[in-house]
């Protein structure tokens, strides 16, 4: 076989392989995340924080929520307003970074106190795999 022919087989079978493996990953990924809300469904359901513990297998804590906030592009000056008036213009650089508003959100949050009307937020449930 020459070196061409070689390298165009060589070159589509990694491609077919690649295709396949990336079909699989995000198969095995939906898969993950279906059975995560489930089992954090069912946790919340029965109140608890965490799993028995399986021998083989392990058990599963059901984390606090994250906090994900985020404000449209269309309330940005909104929210550099609301950050001035506050003191918390260190927050702002040319934007405000999602995480640091994130952060911001959770200590809102955690003190009580309703965040702005303007700043969207949620809540993301989270789990912990110990394999003991």
């Amino acid at each position: 076989m020459d070196r061409e022919k070689e390298l165009v087989f060589d070159y589509r079978t990694a491609k077919e392989s690649y295709t396949a493996a990336s079909k699989a990953e995000k198969e095995a990924k939906a898969r993950v995340i279906k059975i995560e809300e489930d089992l954090i469904t069912l946790m919340i359901d029965k109140d608890i924080e965490r799993t028995a513990k399986y021998p083989d297998i392990g058990f599963v804590t059901l984390n606090k929520p994250k906090v994900r906030a985020s404000c449209s592009e269309d309330n940005k000056y909104e929210l550099f307003r609301y950050l001035k008036e506050i003191d918390r213009e260190d927050m702002i650089k040319t934007s405000v970074h999602p995480s640091t508003l994130s952060s911001f959100i959770k200590d809102i949050l955690a003190e009580g106190n309703k965040p702005p009307e303007f700043i969207s937020y949620y809540l993301q449930n989270n789990l912990t795999l110990t394999k003991k």
